[in-house]
């Protein structure tokens, strides 16, 4: 009798504690995208969001998104509102989403009043905003807030209405150089020297222009070499100086840059000015190894599965979007190369199921879970923005649950 009330009691401690693990969870407070926390649809109006992924903010604290499916970066002023008050690629058209869109309801060729399948948005000094346009093998420059024509094209030659990949400067398909962009540009980072940091991914690099080139000046991944667009590099094997599928981009305050490089599962950490790795996330310490979650069953504080973005706090720790594990990693700037901190899994290591429903077992959306996570962002006031691609929504998290 008496071990029988033991186990029912161990039973009850078991579930109070499931119960108080869940509410100690740390929860977003505001979404963007939905009507709440338990929808996901997506949206085509100045409420909706189909399929979002880069996040950028200005100086005033107005957040950028840009909605990949819908074509086109809202703009929320910073009033809470979640309603966008303005739209680049649509001509100023919040109800519109056209790829290349030409104005009059219909499509067109590229211009610089269009985008098609934009993934990545940064902002610079001077509020100026960059978007890549994936589908158009482009990055725009708008140089001034408000203005929704582009002023600079890099990728193209100068062209606005060119859209070749890999533009051989004859409007055809050419060979990776200094002045084009593969078949997928993911990231984009300004600098703040005046600088531009690109991800083009296809051609598995990383290009950096200097302040007004819109020919690149270095490059990362491929040796020097901007001809180039070998995944991993020419030996195809994971090294300090290769690159597969290059995505989201960080800078530090020295200057050092954070890569997320999807495909080989893993962020790398690159000094100032230096395109060989330092450091290497996701792998144990590895330059190598190029296994999802290291090649394991299931995920842990050490790996990764295809993460697409990272952004870097005031404190210098690192937020990584861990997409496939449908969570955002955070590691604190001690020099330890382990997660010290997880959200959408309820403060599980191991987990990697979207949409959590706190027991590891895929359910509903909530202020607490993720569905393959494909951007994260740090606010001025340390708030963290993620968006929840597949849940069509981003999720602000306050800065007090956050470590």
């Amino acid at each position: 009798m008496f071990r029988r009330i033991m186990l029912i009691f161990a039973c009850i401690l078991l579930v109070v504690t499931s119960i108080s693990a869940q509410d100690a969870a740390p929860a977003a407070v505001r979404v963007y995208g939905q009507p709440d926390f338990a929808s996901n649809a997506a949206g085509h109006n100045a409420d909706g969001l189909s399929f979002p992924i880069g996040l950028a903010m200005d100086s005033s604290g107005g957040l950028l998104v840009a909605d990949r499916n819908n074509s086109r970066v809202l703009y929320f002023l910073a009033d809470g509102n979640t309603t966008a008050d303005s739209v680049y690629g649509q001509y100023g058209n919040l109800n519109s989403y056209i790829a290349n869109f030409d104005g009059m309801g219909g499509t067109a060729l590229p211009s610089a009043d269009t985008l098609s399948f934009p993934i990545a948005v940064s902002v610079d000094s001077s509020d100026g905003v960059y978007v890549t346009d994936r589908e158009n093998h482009r990055v725009l420059y708008y140089r001034a807030e408000g203005n929704l024509t582009a002023d600079t094209v890099y990728g193209q030659f100068g062209s606005f209405t060119a859209n070749p990949p890999n533009n051989d400067g004859k409007g055809g398909n050419g060979l990776p150089s200094a002045d084009n962009i593969g078949v997928f540009a993911l990231g984009v980072l300004a600098s703040p020297d005046g600088g531009l940091y690109v991800s083009d991914s296809s051609n598995n690099r990383i290009l950096y222009f200097e302040p007004g080139d819109t020919t690149a000046d270095r490059v990362y991944g491929h040796n020097g070499s901007f001809t180039s667009g070998a995944k991993n590099g020419e030996s195809g094997t994971p090294s300090a100086d290769s690159l597969n599928f290059a995505r989201g981009l960080a800078l530090d305050s020295d200057g050092g840059l954070y890569v997320a490089d999807r495909e080989n599962h893993r962020v790398l950490y690159f000094a100032a000015g230096d395109t060989t790795a330092d450091r290497v996330y996701g792998h144990n310490g590895s330059f190598t190894n190029m296994g999802m979650n290291d090649d394991a069953d299931s995920p842990s504080a050490d790996t990764f599965n295809q993460p697409p973005s990272v952004a870097l706090d005031s404190k210098g720790g690192l937020y990584v979007a861990d997409r496939d594990n449908n969570r955002i990693l955070y590691f604190a700037a001690d020099g330890d190369t382990s997660a010290d901190w997880v959200f959408g899994q309820f403060g599980s290591f191991t987990t990697g199921v979207s949409n959590n429903d706190g027991s590891g077992v895929s359910g509903a959306p909530s202020a607490q879970n993720l569905n393959r996570p494909q951007f994260v962002m740090v606010a001025a006031d340390g708030s963290l923005y993620i968006s929840d691609t597949a849940n069509n929504r981003v999720l602000v998290l306050p800065p007090e649950v956050l470590p």
